[in-house]
This record gives C-alpha cells, sequence and structure tokens, in this order.
C-alpha cells in the first residue's frame, strides 16, 4: 500500500491543542497499523509548530480525507500544508 507524508502547521495555541489532544490521539489511533508515525513539530524554544504524519492508503484522496479529519483540524489548531506520496526507502523498529 503506498505512504503519504502528510504536514501540517499549528494555528492555534498550545493551550487549544492540548485541550483536543485527546480526541486527536484517538482519531489517529482508530487507524490501526494505517498510521506508521506520526509526531509534533516543535519549534526552537519547545513549542508547538505543527504535526507531521506518515500514513498508508490508497490513494492520495484518502490520505487527505485521513489528514482533513484529524480534530486539530476541525478545531481549527491546525493548518494543512501538504500530503505528497512518500517512499520509505528505511525504518527503524523499535
Amino acid at each position: 500500500m503506498p505512504h503519504f507524508l502528510i504536514e501540517y502547521s499549528q494555528k492555534g495555541s498550545d493551550e487549544d491543542r492540548e485541550r483536543h489532544r485527546a480526541d486527536h490521539i484517538a482519531y489517529r489511533k482508530g487507524e490501526g497499523d494505517r498510521l506508521v508515525m506520526a509526531g509534533a513539530l516543535l519549534d526552537e524554544a519547545g513549542a508547538g509548530a505543527g504535526s507531521v504524519v506518515l500514513y498508508e492508503a490508497d490513494t492520495l484522496a484518502e490520505a487527505t480525507c485521513f489528514a482533513e479529519g484529524d480534530p486539530m483540524m476541525v478545531h481549527n489548531i491546525f493548518t494543512l500544508s501538504s500530503v505528497r506520496p512518500f517512499r520509505v526507502a528505511a525504518i527503524k523498529a523499535p
């Protein structure tokens, strides 16, 4: 199954982000193994600056739909910067 790299920028405050964090995490975990990797982007001071996700989907449209459904998008905390195909060359096992 193809992989897609999803990048978000944060426009809401860290307080807004924290308020919706549980729903955001549950949404992503609900994707099971299709969610390969996800994590926060931070600024130089360690404050939230956005997020990156590596996601498996059949199509770009499917990956975009997943990206747009994230509670951080729904509550206007993130803006969607990009969704693009990504070829995994190497991945470190946990």
